[in-house]
């Protein structure tokens, strides 16, 4: 006869669900209810297969990777950091390294390696594993909850949601909780929507330059008025890069991105400049933007075509087309006609009210014995790790409060 009473039953074994897992108690009566065929999907996703774990640097510094929502997260991040993150690894036999861009990595650069050592940790905690049991409803009795799989009941003392958000649907976090929590627990939701998400833009003139990327550029969001710097991608469909996914929780269709490809340089040194090397100058346009400011000679040939001035020779340009240029260069205007869908975001912000929820203990406020890891809260990190590295903070953050040590 299949056991179906626990002490603790995890929903979800995405990294957060395996986390929980792989550091609880020796012996914990633990199951872990996976709705796919695989386990940790997503996880072998992470840093292109190569398992971006979290970041160096500062836990202090981390506060600034979430948002708004950063200041929050405090409690979480501190008391289970990224040091000892890395430490949670080593003990496991996975050793980690730092890339020259702060990135903490398996030696391996192996997401098979991390998912695999975390499965093993759980087995040898005595942690159940259960695949192709989605879960379908949930009803809060007083002194349990009662979880159903289809015809399948379970029971448990605490119940801990893990199941992600709705990015990557395929993988199996395709936002469906969001509804079962909602109308079986009363738990508050806020709207999902795509996040670390390439955006597209009207009239886009760099469809034929995908894969031509620009190192610390800069961009001011409208009407949102937010200012970011940080690396920025041309893609065949729009704009991606750091410095787009990272600040797309703030971009909505509708909005206009500002872009200076030259940061620091402004407009005003660009006009300078290039009325300064006017006189009897007798190369291109384009060759002098890219002699100027580095940027490769197809980008510097579309730049001008799209700042609206012929590809001539500097002395044969105005002063009224030189500030056209500088303009192009440093404040390019682009209306945002989309924003990237489920299937490409990285991530989704919104989910669970952080409002109803202790993050100290990530326990609900709502409905005692209740707990909420990683993506399935409303916390969205930029890329680098920071999410990975909430979902272990949350994770450990949760199996403190239930097995008190």
């Amino acid at each position: 006869m299949i056991k179906n009473n626990y002490d603790t039953i995890v929903i979800g074994a995405g990294a957060g669900g395996l986390f929980f897992g792989a550091a609880a108690p020796i012996g914990s009566d633990i199951l872990i209810l996976e709705k796919t065929n695989k386990v940790g999907t997503k996880l072998l996703m992470a840093g292109a297969g190569q398992c971006n774990l979290t970041h160096a640097g500062s836990i202090k510094e981390f506060l600034l990777c979430y948002g708004k929502k950063g200041k929050k997260l405090r409690s979480t991040l501190f008391k289970h950091n990224n040091i000892d993150m890395m430490d949670f690894f080593k003990e496991l036999g996975v050793e980690v390294f730092s890339r020259e861009d702060g990135k903490i990595f398996p030696k391996s650069l192996e997401s098979h390696q991390v998912r695999d050592a975390l499965l093993s940790s759980a087995a040898n905690n005595s942690v159940t594993i259960r695949t192709d049991s989605p879960v379908t409803e949930i009803h809060s009795q007083s002194t349990c909850f009662e979880v159903l799989c289809g015809n399948k009941k379970y029971f448990c003392k605490n119940l801990v949601v893990a199941t992600g958000g709705a990015s990557y649907p395929t993988t199996g976090s395709d936002g469906s909780m969001y509804e079962i929590l909602q109308k079986d627990l009363g738990i508050s939701i806020i709207d999902p929507r795509p996040g670390l998400a390439p955006i597209t833009v009207q009239n886009y003139p760099f469809s034929e330059l995908s894969g031509i990327s620009f190192h610390n550029a800069a961009m001011k969001i409208i009407p949102a008025d937010i200012n970011a710097c940080g690396d920025l991608l041309l893609t065949f469909k729009g704009l991606s890069g750091p410095l787009i996914l990272n600040n797309s929780r703030y971009i909505h269709k509708g909005n206009t991105v500002e872009i200076n490809f030259i940061f620091p340089y402004t407009i005003n040194d660009v006009n300078l400049r290039l009325k300064k090397i006017f006189a009897g100058n007798e190369k291109r346009i384009s060759t002098i933007i890219t002699q100027e400011y580095g940027l490769p000679k197809r980008f510097a040939a579309a730049l001008t075509a799209f700042s609206g001035v012929e590809d001539k020779k500097l002395a044969s340009v105005t002063g009224k087309e030189i500030s056209h240029i500088a303009k192009a260069l440093t404040c390019a205007e682009f209306s945002v006609s989309g924003c990237g869908s489920f299937k490409e975001a990285m991530v989704t912000c919104g989910g669970v009210s952080l409002e109803e929820v202790d993050l100290n203990t990530m326990q609900s406020r709502i409905v005692p014995n209740l707990y909420f890891v990683g993506e399935v809260l409303d916390v969205d990190g930029d890329t680098g790790g920071y999410n990975l590295q909430f979902a272990y903070s949350s994770a450990l953050s949760a199996l403190d409060n239930i097995y008190k040590k």
